[in-house]
This record gives C-alpha cells, structure tokens and sequence, in this order.
C-alpha cells in the first residue's frame, strides 16, 4: 500500500469517500506496541491525533477479566458509536484505523449518512431534532481508561454537548457523533424532550438494525480503516 501512491491514493478514498476500507495481511507486530499500526498511519494518513492522557499516540485495547469497561471485554456486543463522541481536541478524528495485532473477532459498521437521510426521507421531524438538539455527554478520560494497560497519567475531564447529526450550510450531512455510554441526563426544553428522546431511540434501532449494519470478522494481520465522521462502528 505504501510504496505506490496510486494505491495509497485508491485507499485514502476508499476510506474517506466510501466509509471503510479493510487491509489484510498486515505484517506482524512482534512487540505488540503498536509499532506497525504508528508507522502505516504516520505514512498514509500523515500522524496520529494523540489522546492527551497518555504518553503513546494509538490506544491498546485488550481484553481483561471482570473489565469496569465493556470495551475491554471481547465476550460482550459493542454498540455501535462514534470514536471520540467527546473529543479532546475539539474536532474528533476523521479516521479511525484497527490493527489486531493477535487474536480474533467480528465487528460491525454501519453507514450513518445512510440511517440519517432514511430518518429524512422517513422521518423528517426525528431527523429535524437530531440535527437541531444537542445531548449532553461526560468523559473523564482517566478513570474510563482504568482497565487499560497503558499509562493513562493525566487528568482530563471533558464535557460536552454535541448534534447527533451535523449538517453542512447547505443542509447536506457533514458528520455523525454519538456514543450512548458517555450521555448524561439531557438538558432540553420540557416540550422538546418527548419528541426527542423518541426520535433518539429511533435512531439507536436503525444503526443496530440489519438493514443498515454489516459485520466485518477480523483476525490477526488485518487492519480496518473507517471514516469517523460517517461510519459507526462496534462489535458482536
């Protein structure tokens, strides 16, 4: 992929255009740090966004026993998110890239531009809300990294409140941000709240709902690239 700038080009847009792209015979990372993953994204993408928490730049999930997070427990279905719902920086990662290293499993991905103009076409006042309304979410970014084997050393807690779907000026879908493990209690107008949380659960159903959700099963010496901003993603 590196050494031709066609296909490196071929990839970028698959990625981005597309949604997702998938990568297999990724060569071995023999010291299970990362290295691999660093190198390919500092190549093809230009760099990493570094969580501020951590001294690495890429993010090592494991699985552990009896985890506090369900991230870290691969027996366990992953509802399907965004990456960085509450960003750190600011402005979320457009791409997020998953190397495994070891080990195997199945994710799952799920076209939000997709589910969002069906909710348009469908659903005009649900889609009205998710576009206009905020939700209210929280991260301490130290204590939910608790299971993590890496050195999560800083203290950051970061509050948000964030449309599900974001537009352009145009009313055209720009971006997607949803994670329901870091909403707090909502904070909308009393007249608002029914319709919303409705058009919220609606909108929960579609992304998990087969129509719309394909599964992607990984295993060791695959890497999967998605475009965050418009793919969620999770695992069975």
């Amino acid at each position: 992929v590196l050494d031709k700038s066609e296909v490196n080009l071929a990839l970028l847009k698959a990625a981005l255009v597309d949604g997702a792209a998938l990568i297999e015979n990724v060569p071995d990372d023999e010291e299970k740090g990362g290295e691999v993953l660093r190198e390919f994204v500092y190549e093809a993408f230009g760099g990493l966004q570094k969580d501020p928490a951590r001294s690495e730049a890429n993010w090592r999930i494991e699985k552990r026993e009896n985890p506090s997070s369900i991230s870290y427990d691969h027996d366990k279905a992953l509802a399907q998110h965004t990456d960085q719902s509450i960003p750190p920086h600011g402005l979320s990662g457009v791409a997020l890239i998953m190397h495994y290293i070891d080990g195997a499993g199945c994710n799952t991905l799920v076209d939000g531009f997709q589910v969002a103009e069906y909710m348009r076409q469908n659903d005009p006042e649900a889609f009205r809300l998710l576009a206009t309304y905020g939700y209210d979410a929280e991260r301490d970014f130290q204590s939910s990294r608790v299971d993590s084997k890496q050195n999560h050393d800083k203290r950051y807690f970061v509050t948000r409140r964030n449309h599900v779907f974001q537009l352009d000026s145009k009313g055209r879908m720009q971006k997607i941000m949803y994670n329901e493990v870091f909403r707090t209690p909502l904070q909308l107008p009393f007249d608002v709240f029914p319709k919303y949380i409705e058009a919220l659960d609606k909108f929960v159903h579609l992304i998990h709902d087969d129509r719309f959700s394909i599964s992607v099963p990984m295993e060791k010496g695959k890497m999967l690239i998605m475009n965050n901003w418009r793919v969620l993603h999770g695992r069975k």
